[in-house]
């Protein structure tokens, strides 16, 4: 049995496995992961929306927001720790106190 740091350090390690496909996103679930972000920029905010829920490409998300393609990468990989981290969470707690419904 794994100790609760090597667990821990496992998982931390697994993140980088997660993918956010673009299109593979509600609208809901979008915007109840950005709510939990530090991300605040409207431009980054559409372009990302753009990506995870319009399934537009990275190419043309950059271009219409003009953003920068290693920036985009930056953003997308916070979004898909924090989405690993919510996911983790989840189980801690009960359908009962869930307020959102998709």
């Amino acid at each position: 049995m794994k100790s609760s740091v090597g667990q821990e350090m496992s998982f931390l390690l697994n993140i980088r496995e997660n993918v956010l496909l673009p299109g593979s996103m509600s609208e809901m679930h979008f915007f109840l992961l950005i709510g939990i972000s530090s991300i605040h920029s409207d431009r980054v905010i559409l372009a990302m929306k753009d990506y995870l829920v319009g399934g537009h490409s990275r190419k043309e998300v950059c271009e219409k927001y003009q953003m920068n393609n290693g920036y985009f990468s930056t953003t997308l990989g916070r979004l898909i720790r924090l989405n690993a981290l919510a996911a983790r969470l989840a189980p801690y707690y009960t359908d009962e106190s869930s307020a959102f419904t998709e």
